[in-house]
């Protein structure tokens, strides 16, 4: 309990929450190339289970409409336009990293380069876990619709998303570190960073289902929902860096590119 009030103050006092906000901005410059660069390499994925689950109620009108967007520009995009974004979709990674160089009070390195060739390695890696997630997600649907219980498959649809959440945590907290960190040593942070989305998610959605944004903000509630929630996630994985990174000492890693 000490260590969450000291991880609390010393988030408060070192004001991360801007950093939160700078990779939230740079998220949103991402997201849209890098949707389009799946849409490129994977094809259609179909993870309206996903898309479509409960947890992802007060997001799923957003992500469903990048998701099309994405598939519209594919089908006539240029190769100039493509460079581009796929340089577009590397700044969130980017930038991740230079934020954890400011988290674990490291002194900045060049490699500018480097750290975008390691970005655009990430960004394949990803496209190929979420082109078998997507495979999974086509094969477990049919088992768990046909199968098991509903209240079984809803079950294991929230173990799955959990450990999704939790694979991703992980390793964008050992890319942000800038100096080599073990899984085990990422483990904590990542962890704490799974728990804290899964109880802002359910809260979120608590308070969307009570609450009517439209009223408030109109045509665009969608939208300002969709930042707040970005907002909040960033926020809770800027907390799982810190957690790894506070009660280490730099002189404990050895330097990264």
């Amino acid at each position: 309990m000490n260590k969450i009030i000291n991880l609390y103050k010393y988030f408060s006092d070192k004001r991360f929450s801007t950093i939160a906000g700078t990779l939230v901005y740079f998220l949103l410059m991402s997201i849209a190339p890098f949707t389009l660069w799946l849409t490129l390499v994977c094809g259609n994925l179909d993870i309206e289970r996903f898309l479509s689950h409960e947890l992802f109620d007060a997001v799923s009108p957003i992500l469903r409409q990048l998701k099309a967007s994405a598939e519209s520009a594919a089908s006539g995009a240029g190769i100039i336009f493509l460079l581009t974004t796929l340089y577009s979709s590397t700044n969130f990674f980017y930038h991740l990293r230079r934020s954890g160089e400011i988290i674990y009070n490291s002194a900045r390195v060049k490699g500018g380069l480097r750290l975008r060739l390691a970005s655009l390695l990430l960004i394949f890696s990803v496209f190929l876990v979420m082109a078998v997630l997507a495979a999974v997600s086509v094969t477990g649907s049919w088992v768990l619709e046909r199968i098991l219980p509903f209240y079984v498959a809803d079950i294991i649809t929230y173990c799955v998303i959990t450990a999704t959440a939790f694979t991703v945590a992980l390793i964008l907290n050992i890319f942000a570190c800038p100096y080599k960190l073990k899984a085990s040593e990422a483990l904590p942070g990542s962890l704490l960073t799974t728990a804290l989305w899964l109880i802002f998610v359910l809260g979120f959605n608590i308070y969307t289902s009570f609450a009517d944004p439209e009223k408030l903000y109109g045509k665009i509630a969608a939208l300002i929902i969709f930042l707040l929630w970005c907002y909040i996630m960033m926020s809770s994985f800027v907390i799982g860096i810190i957690y790894n990174g506070m009660f280490k000492s730099k002189r404990e890693y050895k330097k990264l590119f």
